[in-house]
Parts: C-alpha cells; structure tokens; sequence
C-alpha cells in the first residue's frame, strides 16, 4: 500500500517538473560555417535547384480519384466482408456439428428450471434470490 502511494507521489513529481531543451553545443558546426557554405552557392546552382523542386512538386501531386473508383472500391471491400462473413459461418457451423459428434450428445439436467416471473412480494423475492444463487448449499 505505501509502495503505491510512492509510486504515485514520484510519477506525479515526474509529469510535473518542467523539461529543459537547450540548444546542443557543437563548436565544430556553427553558424559562421552555414553563413560561407549559403554563400559560395552560384546562381546557376540555385537556379538548377530550383528547377528540380519544381519538378519534384509536380510528381508529389496526385490526381483527384473519380466517385466511381471509389465507389467500386468500397463495394470491393463490402464484398470481401461478406464473403469472409459467410466461409467464417460455414466454418464454424461445420465446426460446431463435427464437435457434438465427438462430444455425444451429453444433456446437462440443471433440474428445475427457474422461474423467469418477477415476485410480487419481498419474501417471494428473497427465495428466488437465493435458489437461483444456491446460497443455502
């Protein structure tokens, strides 16, 4: 029981404290590095740059897909339920019949059966409660 309370006590402590993000220091990769490497780059080789992303975003692209495709896929796959629907019915039916021919056919005698009327009063209830729970067995 204490074990739990401190449990909880440490995980309530972890979730609150704040979590610090600094900036990783890396003196070998800096911001003077960035600045010469941007600036060496020609014209021509941003332009060429440019020019490939145009491509690029061109393929990304798709193409609006027709109410007919998407219709036809999802009776496609209303169909795949059904069919799977139906081979997991007829499996399982086949299943069941061939389980009772090696079982036998064992009828289990519960005795009487219970009564499904609701009592008019609370002594009739109380014996319904208790014969259905077998509580004086």
């Amino acid at each position: 029981m204490l074990k739990n309370k401190l449990l909880t006590l440490m995980l309530l402590l972890a979730l609150c404290t704040p979590i610090l993000a600094e900036e990783p220091i890396n003196s070998d990769f800096s911001a003077n590095t960035i600045n010469q490497e941007v600036q060496t780059e020609t014209f021509e080789q941003i332009k060429a740059n440019s020019s490939a992303a145009k491509e690029q975003e061109a393929i990304t692209y798709k193409q609006p897909v027709s109410k007919r495709k998407i219709a036809k896929k999802f009776l496609l796959a209303m169909a795949g339920v059904a069919i799977s629907s139906i081979i997991l019915y007829l499996l399982l039916s086949l299943y069941n019949k061939i389980r009772a021919g090696f079982a036998g056919s064992q009828e289990i005698d519960t005795g009487k059966e219970p009564s499904l009327e609701t009592p008019d009063n609370l002594i009739d209830a109380v014996k319904t409660f208790l014969d259905k729970t077998k509580w004086d067995n």
